[in-house]
């Protein structure tokens, strides 16, 4: 931790700046770190593991198409039809 912030926040952070200065082109944009690293910080308050539980959510249930539907993140939604095949 660096300011209160995980070293994955302030990668994210600085990061969301520095696209924003690139589209931009101008460097004073680079003070948006400023705001972003303020909420951050207060969400790393709250809990300091919050990034990495945002990357394990985004890598499971966010790629999952039927997580609503079932509750639960799932390979594939369908029905298995290849199990059907072989009872019969």
């Amino acid at each position: 931790m660096k300011w209160g912030v995980t070293i994955d926040g302030i990668i994210i952070g600085f990061a969301m700046a520095a696209i924003v200065m690139i589209g931009t082109g101008n460097p004073f944009t680079l003070l948006l770190y400023l705001p972003v690293h303020g909420v951050l910080y207060l969400l790393c308050l709250r809990d300091p593991r919050i990034i990495r539980l945002l990357y394990l959510w985004v890598g499971t249930k966010m790629k999952s198409l039927g997580w609503r539907y079932w509750g639960a993140a799932t390979a594939c939604p369908l029905v298995n039809t290849r199990a059907i095949k072989r009872l019969r």
